[in-house]
């Protein structure tokens, strides 16, 4: 009699055992590591790993302006990353920069009409697009803007020096292997790092030796604002951000604190934001507003009394724009989350579903406690600003090119974040 077990009965097995998502998952993996992770030419799929190192060969410019070129993966719409890095580009023209763009991976729209799909999708830059094809114009300041363009920029000499734009830690991204190797590498090669946020260059500088310059968030004020009418009908809203394909926002994790608050609160209305509207069981009744634009998400925030929003890597931009529409933030605790928020200004919680429900509760409950955070929320989040963020990081190449900016060059207010910027 033959014990062997079919493909189809150890899937039924990992999923009666783990549950349906993680047990896909465990099965997905141990398919994909015996069929898909050994391509029939490995040096065609990952070739580019090996590609040599070439260091900065340009002599560094004796004053600004700058030529900067950015190398970012794609270009595609809605993404956050690619929103901050054409954010940091339009303060950059407007003070005088030269940029250029250069993408690893294909255009969102065919190749066409590229600079107008992100003028109108994201900022009216006018630095030029065009695909790396392996080669890349002089440039005082050469920018790797995630760990698959680190590669790029390490083959490239004609620079004067090399950075590394870190807006998160995108070895976590990938499960213990090959992958996550490749990215931590990356932190290794001397590129001068600017991070987003202290946390990330703590890591950097502390566990890879990598020189690190950290920036801070803020927020589109003309998108999201505190209009002072907080709602005050007969339910109480609770929102969530969720992400269900987006393993570092806790989509698992924010269901189930949400159930336990729903157990104590039948009474709380319970808004799901940041994916499309498709059948799927919660164990509450939820209105799925699905993906939608900065303004109509902004008007949600201001129909919600709270927000729960998780970070397992570095904190997204969310809190800061649900605390300057007026919103309490619940988040859980790490230093990923902690190096921005505090608990003067939001409610943390250890990434368990109880503390985070009881969080959640007592925001609900304690409305003069709810008003105090919101007021809190408001204030910092205004105190941020994002002209003196990009300043940061416009000072940060002037420091790896050896270059001092002019005293009024620097000359802005400095936003207090939680743990200090």
């Amino acid at each position: 009699m033959s014990l062997r077990v079919s493909p189809i009965g150890k899937v039924k097995t990992l999923v009666s055992r783990y549950g349906l998502r993680a047990g896909l998952q465990n099965a997905i993996a141990h398919w994909a590591r015996s069929r898909l992770s050994a391509p029939d030419d490995m040096l065609q799929e990952y070739g580019w790993v090996l590609n040599e190192d070439r260091p900065p060969d340009l002599a560094a410019p004796k004053a600004g302006p700058l030529r900067i070129n950015w190398i970012v993966p794609s270009v595609s719409k809605g993404s956050g990353g690619l929103r901050n890095i054409f954010r940091i580009i339009q303060y950059l023209e407007q003070w005088g920069h030269k940029n250029q763009i250069y993408t690893l991976g294909a255009w969102a729209t065919g190749g066409k009409g590229v600079q107008e799909f992100v003028q109108k999708s994201y900022f009216p830059i006018q630095a030029p697009i065009e695909q790396f094809t392996g080669r890349v114009a002089d440039s005082d300041a050469l920018v790797a803007s995630n760990w698959m363009t680190a590669y790029a920029v390490r083959t490239l000499a004609n620079t004067a020096q090399k950075f590394y734009l870190v807006q998160d830690l995108e070895h976590n991204f990938h499960a213990a292997g090959s992958l996550a190797e490749f990215a931590k590498e990356t932190y290794r090669w001397g590129f001068q790092g600017i991070t987003l946020g202290n946390w990330i260059a703590e890591v950097l500088e502390g566990e890879f030796g990598m020189p690190s310059s950290p920036f801070g968030f803020s927020y589109d004020r003309d998108v999201y604002a505190f209009d002072g009418d907080r709602r005050s009908g007969p339910r109480k809203r609770a929102l969530f951000y969720a992400r269900p394909n987006t393993e570092r926002r806790g989509f698992e994790l924010g269901v189930l604190a949400l159930s336990l608050l729903a157990k104590r609160r039948p009474d709380v209305e319970v808004v799901l934001v940041g994916f499309p509207p498709r059948k799927m069981r919660f164990p509450f009744s939820a209105i799925l507003p699905g993906i939608v634009s900065p303004a109509e998400l902004a008007a949600w925030y201001h129909k919600c009394d709270i927000a729960l929003v998780l970070s397992h890597t570095n904190v997204s931009m969310l809190p800061l724009e649900l605390m300057a529409s007026g919103c309490a933030v619940v988040s859980n605790t790490g230093p990923n989350v902690e190096w921005l928020l505090g608990d003067e200004v939001c409610q943390l919680a250890h990434p368990n579903p109880q503390s985070l429900a009881e969080a959640m509760l007592e925001l609900l409950e304690d409305d003069r406690l709810r008003l105090k955070k919101i007021a809190a929320g408001v204030a910092f989040a205004e105190a941020t600003d994002w002209a003196s963020e990009v300043r940061k990081i416009e000072a940060a190449f002037y420091r790896g090119l050896n270059l001092r900016l002019n005293d009024d060059r620097l000359s802005y207010s400095k936003p207090q974040f939680a743990q200090g910027s």
